[in-house]
């Protein structure tokens, strides 16, 4: 058996309202799905950003058995490193292949991918709502409205974005939704990088008593001193990582505990491969592991599979989420191609998210779908020379 084919799907999506957070506003939604197709017809799915990556590394695929999903790994981090590549689109590139690669694996063997990674030890993964980005003229009745809404679908947990807002903006908005929730609904929430360390701590501390699951990206995640000074400061947990890849560049973060909580994303961090041995990593350092999700079905059904397969941190008889079992980020902004083109569309029921059981990833890409988000006349192919 042996990789035949690649095609390459960069996909954009037109918003009805744009949305912001501390970074910038957008008005569309984009990423890059791919299909590595064997020599017997058999498939699989991955997604990433980075088309151009994708494409750059694609022949160095061709002609290799797909049931290898590690060695392959390891073949073409080989051709990046040295660059130092898996900083940026070549990780992503990377990631995508690698939940393809695992994608056919499964389906192979007849196994979900969970059970290919030694199987699963929960069938339900915790899930939290992210949502509460910042519209035009939302506060307080559009925002109310929207975290009433995830509480009544049933979600235990949501997050919010602050850092675009005056600070004394941001805190009034924070200190509105806890009143409005109540005590038993978990809220965090996420600066997206957007605060220097001096305002970090001071909006963590006059939000000390809005009992904050965590402070999610204070501070630039490379900016380890910051976010560890950050951490001493503040009463919440310090969350972050979720533009880091590869386990090497969490190493020294979990080693100087300079986050409570890291939160990896699978279409950078390395995709199944390594965000499982980060997840491992993170375990044994004592420090949570709750994964970044902004991507389409395709890069959930990957994440889920990993989640399904981790001790609680730390092992106790009681596995409750935000305390000792992994809680996933439900990405709940409007994502015109993640609501249209897999097969399940994913949702929640008591803030669980089920674990797929069919083979491979256990997602299937409606390709009519597909082509109706593409950027350009034609999807990238990479033939078998």
């Amino acid at each position: 058996m042996k990789i035949e084919r690649i095609e390459i799907y960069p996909l954009e999506a037109q918003l009805d309202e744009p949305f912001g957070w501390s970074q910038r506003w957008t008005s569309t939604r984009q990423t890059t799905a791919v299909k590595i197709v064997a020599d017997d017809g058999t498939y699989g799915w991955g997604e990433s950003g980075s088309p151009m990556a994708m494409e750059a590394l694609s022949n160095q695929l061709i002609g290799e058995d797909p049931t290898r999903p590690e060695f392959i790994w390891q073949k073409l981090f080989r051709v990046i490193n040295q660059s130092h590549g898996f900083t940026g689109p070549g990780m992503d590139a990377i990631s995508a292949f690698d939940m393809a690669l695992w994608d056919i694996s499964g389906k192979v063997a007849g196994k979900p991918v969970s059970e290919m990674l030694g199987g699963g030890s929960r069938e339900r993964i915790p899930v939290y709502a992210t949502g509460l980005y910042y519209l035009e003229n939302d506060f307080p009745d559009k925002l109310t409205a929207e975290a009433v809404g995830y509480a009544e679908a049933g979600f235990t947990g949501m997050k919010l974005k602050v850092g675009g807002k005056t600070v004394k903006e941001d805190i009034e908005r924070v200190r509105h939704l806890r009143n409005v929730l109540g005590p038993d609904i978990h809220l965090m929430m996420d600066a997206n990088e957007g605060y220097d360390v001096k305002t970090a701590i001071y909006v963590g501390q006059a939000l000390a008593d809005a009992d904050l699951s965590w402070f999610e990206e204070p501070v630039g995640s490379f900016d380890d001193a910051g976010n560890q000074e950050v951490r001493r400061s503040v009463p919440m947990p310090v969350s972050g990582g979720e533009g880091l890849r590869t386990r090497y560049e969490f190493a020294r973060r979990l080693a100087d505990r300079t986050f409570d909580i890291i939160q990896p994303d699978i279409v950078h961090a390395g995709g199944i491969s390594e965000m499982h041995k980060i997840a491992n990593m993170a375990n044994a350092f004592g420090v949570q592991f709750n994964p970044h999700f902004w991507g389409t079905g395709i890069s959930l059904a990957a994440t889920l599979h990993v989640c399904a397969t981790l001790p609680s941190n730390p092992h106790s008889v009681i596995q409750q989420p935000y305390v000792n079992e992994t809680v996933m980020e439900f990405d709940r902004t409007p994502h015109p191609i993640r609501e249209n083109i897999t097969d399940p569309i994913f949702d929640q029921t008591d803030s669980h998210i089920t674990v797929p059981t069919a083979p491979g990833l256990g997602v299937e890409v409606i390709e009519s779908e597909l082509k109706r988000f593409q950027t350009g006349a034609d999807n990238v192919v990479v033939w078998h020379s």
